[in-house]
C-alpha cells in the first residue's frame, strides 16, 4: 500500500498513479453505498423541480345524467300542440272535389228545370266545403250565348251551411231556375226562351266543373 501511494518501486510511475485513482473511486462507491443503505426508503431526494399540482377536476365540463333520465337541454325535443290533436280541416280545394250535375231531361219553357247538384270529397284527408256565391256558380247557356247564372243573383243559390266533409262524403243541393234569361241585379227576362238544346255546367271555385246537357221544349 505504501509503495501504491507514494509511487516507489520496481513499476514506471504512471502505474502507481493509475492504482491511487483507482483506490479513490473504490472509496467514493463505499461512501455512496453506505449513504443509500441508510437513507430512509419512502423517501426521495429532492431534484429542486416542484411536482405537479393536482389539476382539479371540471365538474361543469361533463355534466351528470340527470336522475329522470331525460333529455339534456341542449338536445332538440320533437314539438307537439297542447292538446296533441291533429290540425283542423282545411277548406275543400277544387282538385279534391267532384262534382255531379242532374236535372229534368226535357223540359218546356216558362217551365221550372230543377237541377241537383253533389259535391263530393274526393280526397283522403277531411275538409270543409262551403256552398256559397263567391265558391260556386251554376250556369246556362245555349251554345255561346250565356242565358243564366247564379252569379246575378244570390239568392238563386240556396245557402248550404258550411260543413267538415270526411272522405268520400258529399254534400246535396238544389238550384232552380224558371227558363227565364237572367241579368245582373237579380233581373229575369219576360219573353220565353226557344225550343233547343241547353247546357247547365256547375263550378266550385271556377275549377271543379261538371256539365249537364238537356232539351228546352215549346209550351
Amino acid at each position: 500500500m505504501s509503495e501504491v501511494l507514494t509511487g516507489k518501486g520496481p513499476q514506471p510511475p504512471v502505474v502507481y498513479w493509475i492504482r491511487r485513482g483507482l483506490v479513490v473511486l473504490v472509496a467514493v462507491i463505499v461512501v455512496g453505498l453506505l449513504v443509500w443503505a441508510f437513507l430512509p426508503k419512502g423517501e426521495q431526494p429532492t431534484t429542486g423541480v416542484p411536482a405537479p399540482a393536482d389539476t382539479p377536476t371540471d365538474v361543469a365540463s361533463d355534466p351528470a345524467p340527470s336522475p329522470s333520465g331525460s333529455p339534456s337541454d341542449d338536445m332538440p325535443t320533437p314539438s307537439t300542440s297542447p292538446s296533441g290533436s291533429p290540425a283542423a280541416p282545411t277548406a275543400c280545394e277544387p282538385i279534391g272535389v267532384q262534382l255531379d250535375l242532374k236535372g229534368f231531361r226535357s223540359v218546356k219553357s216558362g217551365g221550372k228545370q230543377t237541377f241537383s247538384v253533389t259535391a263530393e270529397n274526393n280526397t283522403a284527408l277531411p275538409c270543409v266545403m262551403e256552398i256559397a256565391p263567391a265558391t260556386f256558380v251554376l250556369r246556362v247557356a245555349s251554345g255561346s250565348d250565356p242565358v243564366f247564372s247564379t252569379a246575378h243573383c244570390d239568392k238563386w243559390l240556396p245557402e248550404v251551411k258550411k260543413q267538415t266533409l270526411k272522405a268520400g262524403a258529399t254534400v246535396e243541393f238544389k238550384v232552380e231556375w224558371t227558363t227565364f234569361r237572367s241579368a245582373q241585379g237579380c233581373k229575369q227576362a219576360k219573353s220565353l226562351l226557344g225550343a233547343g238544346t241547353y247546357v247547365a255546367t256547375a263550378a266550385y271555385k271556377e275549377s271543379a266543373t261538371k256539365r249537364f246537357a238537356f232539351a228546352l221544349t215549346k209550351p
